[in-house]
């Protein structure tokens, strides 16, 4: 018996010393008190490594007596070292607390060059809204986190019940000048231009990188104003769980779920996720009191969208994945007359993509596979009191479809040169149909575009990488065909369009779109870029194929539009100070000729309502000017305070306007509409241990209306609030208001916005 004792207790001797040489920690935020997930231990040197788990504690086995250093790192927080004697016998429990560092480290920048790159040697200029920014301040949409980036103009008056939010930069007007990229994949309709931003949803964004001025040079014709590129998250642990409900104004009410998950061993192994999301709201009376009758009622929302991401990952940063997301909604306009729904649009997207990562010796292979399939909907209902109750009835059924394989391969041949090579294909069609029930008329509009690209991108640094140059270049070749447009038994409501010739041909457009670039950084707190660049845009689909009514007027077909060319002079500056002041200043100067602009006619028609609607038509006007300068600043009073503002001055101008079908007609001189001239933001962020609190405010001056300036939107102001409260890491409760003050702005057509508007969420996290 004492025999099997002793052997029991030889047995056991091995774990009784390994956990009397066991040293653990906790890791947290020296000003919040909450624990760091995935922190960085190192012990000795770098001997034993341990990460932090989600309750921010570590653990090292095995330790020996003696005297021993552990440094903690945190990206975000400077780094800790704590010195200390450890016996060998009893467990040691240490408490390590990270202080928030103002160091500004060069962040991984992917869009700039299609490749990665540090933000220190990119030579324009870029900016980023990363995780945090999209956690800490107000925002119930994607488009709305844009505001925190300078001379970015956004169209979203009515928040979530906007149908077609848009945005701009650099003082251009019309979203098709702005490129919207999903993980890379172009997500601009070649139809329209514009994406849809409700079916973005901001909790399933890691990163929103943006870069400003012509990049048409890597990415052809809508880039030509700037790149947006939203990022999702990737999955970081075997499990994680994330549900969110929310309820707020005009009964608004909805949720969310993302599941996602990892199983990866020695750098090799799947990862999934899976997303859900529902939302629905009442909604508002757009129309102002003093134009409101019986016909107006409550704009409302009913959305649904699902996605799912499947990936294989062969090595450290080589991939290959496929993700599929469909997206539903419906929104009423805010009429409604004998249709149970009244006046709506609907949008059903099928969205398919297929990425693939890769190392090739010492060079780097990117390919996306992209489709997207958008089935777009519109009901219009109409009455016409003043001509004896005429009712109208007519629907929009619109079928686009846009695909393509975009691919690219990389190469770092030293230290400081680097050289990225491509070629992008794409297709764009469109397949749409005007049916009116209260009369005879059908429209019909197609059209297709074809787009094959070649290009090459090579950096080199100089100077021990104080110096850097860029030179780019992309040759477009695109193809239109199949355009048409027809009116089949028309009626007095669409029979005038006769009158216009809507003659098509196929064509084929020709593009090189160059870009020069320099950065010089004097040390490590001030760098100055300058760059010139020509983006390339040709003609959108709706523009050149189809007649119809839009919110300004009656729009033309212009089946002879042609591509239109910017050029971009551009000078730029990042100052860091005292690690505590970021100060970002630039300045450019744009120059477009055939620019793409809606045209009035002179004429005006009657379509269905009491008023007669002004006929316009999309044409290259010879030349439009801007002048532009920006300007932002972060600035880090201490850990629990940070102030951020942006300013940006827009003079855009039509300065040569010639047009031989409307020589009664001169533009010349005249502003660009749908451009403000200054914009102003600024937000203050206080982390605390009660309640995290943001504010923000935003200016916009007064815009144009129409293109000979007689009308304009008055300018506006406004302020919104998020107050939030993180519970043991896992639940977090928010409540964000809108419009503090209720200044309710209205848009181009004199409709409200919607005002103070609430909403309360809470959410969990799993993993």
């Amino acid at each position: 018996m004492r025999f099997l004792f002793l052997i029991f207790l030889l047995l056991l001797l091995p774990a009784i010393i390994t956990a009397q040489n066991v040293v653990t920690g906790k890791v947290n935020d020296k000003s919040t008190n909450q624990t760091l997930d995935g922190a960085t231990i190192l012990m000795d040197g770098n001997k034993a490594v341990a990460k932090t788990n989600n309750l921010g504690n570590f653990i090292f086995n095995n330790v020996p007596s003696g005297n021993h250093q552990i440094t903690a790192k945190f990206i975000g927080y400077s780094d800790t070292t704590i010195t200390f004697y450890f016996d060998g016998k009893s467990p040691l429990v240490l408490l390590i607390s990270l202080t928030p560092s103002f160091t500004q480290i060069p962040s991984v920048f992917i869009t700039a060059s299609r490749t990665e790159k540090t933000t220190d040697d990119i030579a324009a200029s870029v900016s980023i809204i990363n995780r945090n920014d999209i956690n800490d301040f107000p925002a119930n949409n994607t488009i709305d986190l844009l505001n925190l980036v300078p001379g970015m103009s956004i169209s979203n008056e009515f928040g979530i019940f906007s149908k077609n939010a848009s945005v701009t930069m650099r003082g251009l007007n019309g979203s098709p000048r702005v490129l919207i990229l999903l993980n890379g994949i172009p997500l601009n309709k070649t139809d329209g231009g514009g994406i849809n931003w409700n079916r973005i949803d901001p909790d399933n964004i890691d990163r929103i990188e943006i870069v400003k001025g012509p990049v048409s040079a890597l990415y052809g014709g809508n880039a030509m104003g700037g790149v947006i590129n939203i990022i999702t998250l990737e999955p970081q642990k075997p499990l994680e769980v994330y549900a969110k409900a929310f309820a707020g104004s005009y009964n608004t009410f909805g949720g969310n779920v993302l599941l996602s998950g990892m199983k990866i061993k020695n750098d090799k192994g799947f990862y999934w996720s899976a997303t859900g999301f529902y939302r629905q709201g009442d909604g508002y009376i757009v129309a102002p009191d003093s134009t409101r009758d019986s016909l107006d009622v409550k704009t409302y929302l009913k959305e649904i969208s699902t996605g799912a991401k499947l990936g294989y990952q062969f090595k450290r940063n080589c991939f290959a994945e496929i993700e599929y997301d469909y997206y539903d909604d419906m929104r009423g306009d805010g009429t409604k007359i004998y249709e149970e729904d009244g006046g709506y649009n609907r949008y059903t997207t099928n969205a398919v993509r297929s990425s693939i990562h890769y190392d090739i010796g010492k060079s780097k292979l990117l390919m996306n596979i992209f489709y997207q399939y958008e089935n777009y909907q519109r009901q219009v209902e109409t009455r016409a009191v003043k001509k004896a109750n005429k009712y109208t009835l007519y629907d929009t059924d619109s079928y686009r479809k846009d695909k393509g394989i975009w691919m690219s391969i990389s190469r770092d041949f030293s230290h400081n040169q680097s050289l990225i090579a491509g070629i992008d294909l794409k297709q764009g069609s469109v397949d749409a149909s005007d049916i009116y029930y209260t009369s005879s008329d059908i429209l019909t509009n197609k059209g297709n575009m074809n787009f094959a690209a070649l290009f090459a991108d090579y950096t080199i640094s100089l100077l021990k990488r104080r110096l850097i140059l860029n030179a780019a270049m992309r040759y477009d070749i695109v193809q239109f065909n199949h355009g048409s447009f027809a009116i089949s038994d028309p009626s007095t409501l669409t029979d005038f369009m006769t009158a216009y010739p809507t003659d098509f041909t196929d064509t084929i457009w020709h593009a090189i779109s160059p870009k020069l670039a320099a950065k010089y950084i004097f040390n490590k707190n001030i760098s100055l870029y300058a760059n010139v660049s020509k983006g390339f845009r040709p003609p959108m689909l709706d523009d050149m194929c189809k007649n119809g009514n839009v919110g300004k007027g009656f729009k033309l077909a212009n089946p002879h539009l042609r591509p239109e060319v910017l050029i971009n002079y551009e000078i730029g500056a990042t100052l860091h100070l005292q690690n505590k002041l970021v100060i970002e200043p630039s300045i450019y100067y744009s120059v477009g000729n055939d620019f793409q602009y809606f045209v009035g006619t002179g004429d005006s028609i009657y379509t269905g309502g009491d008023n007669l609607k002004p006929v316009l038509k999309r044409e290259n006007i010879s030349k439009a000017s801007i002048y532009g300068a920006e300007i932002s600043l972060t600035y880090r009073f201490n850990n629990h305070w940070m102030f951020i503002s942006n300013y940006a001055y827009n003079y855009s101008k039509v300065t040569d306007f010639e047009l031989k079908t409307n020589p009664a007609i001169d533009l010349t001189g005249k502003y660009l509409v749908e451009v403000s001239p200054h914009q102003v933001f600024a937000g203050v962020y206080w982390k605390n241990k009660i309640v995290n609190t943001s504010l923000i405010g935003n200016f916009s001056d007064k815009q144009w209306v129409d293109d000979l300036n007689t009308q304009q939107t008055p300018s506006s102001m406004t302020f919104d609030v998020k107050f939030a409260k993180e519970i043991k890491s896992r639940f977090n409760i928010s409540l964000t208001i809108h419009d503090i003050f209720n200044q309710r702005p209205v848009d181009s057509k004199g409709e409200l916005s919607t005002g103070r508007f609430f909403m309360l969420s809470a959410s969990y996290k799993l993993y």
